[in-house]
């Protein structure tokens, strides 16, 4: 479903104009009502994705919005130790880095409770990294590295759902395409519920949502069936 179709209203403004009984055009004919929208939908949008991210719990699922992987890489540098996280990332999955013969390498994640002793003395030498752990938007190797490599340290990490824009059009929402009604339901139940609470259609959308949830649940919980441990949060940026 995209997002704004005013020629074959098929859109998921069009829909949210039917579900709300507004009317066609009401909301694709207003500039305000389209900003206002836009950021429903969006909070809507980011609400799928959090459930779809929770089912799977890992990193095989990915907005279809995006034109890239789920991966950066930064210059590893010698004697730096701390490297901020990419702004996108919502999680971490996998670190590797370059070593001086050109050779990656898969680093292990480490919480300061599995350092035995103080975490400023562990493996404080430069040498080959070993280890990483994540605080407050940086990654932390040990030990930091006693050479340096262009584009040596790559990081594999989830990410957030794309939002839409008010000047979409053919922009669709980054799920299976069979569930996208799930995004005009919600929106105009958040609508009722800021406008017109007590109204009959509530009930109804109401139980369309449950619907496409359970089947949503369904359909990803078996999608992805490989489950993987969540490590880190996210910050700020490699580049």
């Amino acid at each position: 479903m995209v997002f704004n179709d005013t020629t074959n209203r098929k859109g998921i403004i069009q829909e949210i104009e039917k579900n709300t009984d507004l009317g066609i055009g009401y909301i694709s004919g207003n500039t305000d009502r389209m900003k206002d929208f836009t950021a429903d939908i969006n909070v809507v949008g980011s609400e799928v994705f959090a459930l779809i991210y929770l089912l799977c719990g890992n990193w095989q699922y990915d907005d279809s919005n995006y034109t890239d992987l789920p991966q950066a890489v930064t210059d590893l540098v010698s004697g730096t130790d701390k490297y901020l996280i990419p702004e996108t990332a919502l999680t971490i999955q996998r670190l590797e880095y370059k070593d001086s013969s050109g050779n990656w390498n898969v680093l292990t994640p480490i919480t300061k409770e599995q350092i035995t002793g103080a975490v400023d003395e562990f493996l404080k030498d430069n040498g080959n990294p070993q280890y990483y752990r994540v605080l407050n938007g940086t990654v932390e190797l040990f030990p930091a590295p006693n050479f340096s490599t262009s584009s040596g340290l790559k990081i594999y990490f989830d990410r957030a759902n794309v939002d839409f824009s008010v000047s979409d059009t053919t922009k669709k929402p980054g799920f299976d395409s069979f569930l996208h009604d799930i995004i005009p339901v919600k929106t105009a139940i958040r609508w009722y519920d800021r406008k017109q609470s007590t109204h009959p259609n509530l009930t109804r959308l109401l139980a369309r949502e449950a619907k496409l949830e359970a089947l949503l649940t369904k359909h990803y919980s078996k999608r992805f069936r490989d489950k993987k441990p969540v490590i880190g949060r996210k910050k700020v940026s490699f580049k």
